[in-house]
């Protein structure tokens, strides 16, 4: 049974990540989730922030018919939060989402920087022109080249791209811990994939996790050193990227797009709102799209047009609990930094409360209520899930 059940979540994991879109996921959620209720029923439940998730998405979504929603935003908000319950599932059956998370992440590098590879190096190539039509027909993600005033990136940007910042993460935690040479190219292939997909928030991550991970492992007197190296450098590519990119500035896209729901937000804001919220998927004009939306990049901010202030800190807190044990234990501490700077990426992009931003919540709700990490990884092929 414990094997049926890794094998299983394996599988969703895998299906979530890669193909976030089909029913193949479900066909793997819905044994899990059942065997969860049999488990809450049966067995002392070990933490109650599955349900208190829930209620919330519950409670926006039962408001929202009060008011001018998306209907369907909301449903899928409401039932993504039924995935939660399958912490218990990992918990009672010592599965290890670490090592699940590792392998989805590794599969979608590989494949998106396959496909990259053979869109800029064998344009027209069948097989490359096959993928990207399914890709394209499947909403899968996005394609192009991305402008960044004189810097212009390639980008193959998968829907699921952001959750690299987790498996990239604990890949580099295996190597710090035993300097294996597989470990140090699959953290290469994730690298890589991070910077096909041109996602400023997921590219400055990657680069602020393999910092504050590599800087947390060593000792005082080297974190020191390093602070003194790194301050210039970081001041140089601040300084390059204000005078010679639009990456930091306010006319550049995406910057101005998220200015507007800003300004737009603060526009409509009342004390019914910050207190209450609207519902789930309620709509609002933003001057960031110059239409009316249901969502926008910055989730906790539609968190709290959703649910309001109150539920929204109720939502952070039932997410990180509790993150005192969290930063009190070395152990534990790589996981709350890896969870907080994932976090810290949701202000900017829609990232969390989906499929793939649940499964790292499940990861991190698991670490917490295990009270350790699980075993690093030795070979990945042979490696119990």
């Amino acid at each position: 049974m414990s094997r049926l059940m890794r094998l299983l979540m394996m599988g969703y994991c895998l299906t979530t990540v890669l193909v976030p879109v089909f029913i193949l996921n479900k066909l793997f959620f819905l044994p899990l989730f059942l065997t969860s209720l049999m488990l809450m029923i049966s067995k002392p439940v070990k933490t109650l922030a599955p349900l208190i998730v829930l209620l919330i998405f519950l409670y926006g979504f039962v408001l929202s018919f009060s008011g001018d929603s998306d209907f369907a935003l909301g449903r899928q908000m409401l039932l993504g939060g039924f995935s939660l319950f399958l912490v218990y599932v990992i918990i009672n059956y010592n599965v290890n989402m670490g090592a699940a998370l590792k392998v989805s992440g590794v599969t979608l590098a590989l494949i998106m920087c396959s496909l990259s590879f053979m869109l800029m190096v064998v344009p027209g190539f069948f097989l490359a022109d096959l993928m990207l039509d399914y890709y394209n027909s499947n909403e899968l993600g996005y394609y192009g080249v991305r402008n960044f005033g004189n810097l212009q990136l390639f980008m193959l940007h998968h829907r699921s791209s952001p959750f690299l910042l987790v498996p990239l993460s604990l890949f580099f935690l295996d190597y710090l811990k035993e300097r294996k040479s597989l470990t140090l190219i699959f953290i290469a292939v994730i690298l890589a994939a991070v910077v096909c997909s041109a996602s400023r928030a997921l590219m400055a991550m990657a680069v602020v996790s393999l910092f504050i991970l590599y800087f947390n492992h060593k000792s005082w007197p080297l974190r020191i050193l390093m602070l003194m190296a790194i301050t210039p450098l970081a001041l140089f590519v601040i300084g390059y990227l204000l005078a010679e990119t639009s990456v930091l500035s306010s006319d550049e896209q995406s910057n101005n797009i998220k200015i507007g729901h800003v300004i737009s937000f603060f526009n409509v804001a009342d004390w019914s709102m910050l207190l209450f919220g609207k519902g789930l998927g309620s709509y609002f004009y933003t001057e960031g799209y110059g239409s009316v939306v249901s969502q926008t990049e910055i989730t906790w901010m539609d968190s709290v047009r959703f649910v309001g202030i109150p539920f929204s800190l109720l939502l952070l807190s039932a997410i990180l609990f509790p993150v005192r044990k969290i930063f009190a234990s070395p152990e534990l501490r790589p996981t709350g930094i890896v969870m907080v700077l994932y976090l810290l990426m949701s202000m900017s992009n829609p990232v969390l409360f989906n499929s793939f931003g649940f499964l790292v919540i499940l990861w991190y709700w698991s670490v917490i209520i295990k009270g350790k990490n699980d075993v690093v990884l030795v070979k990945l092929p042979r490696e119990e899930l």
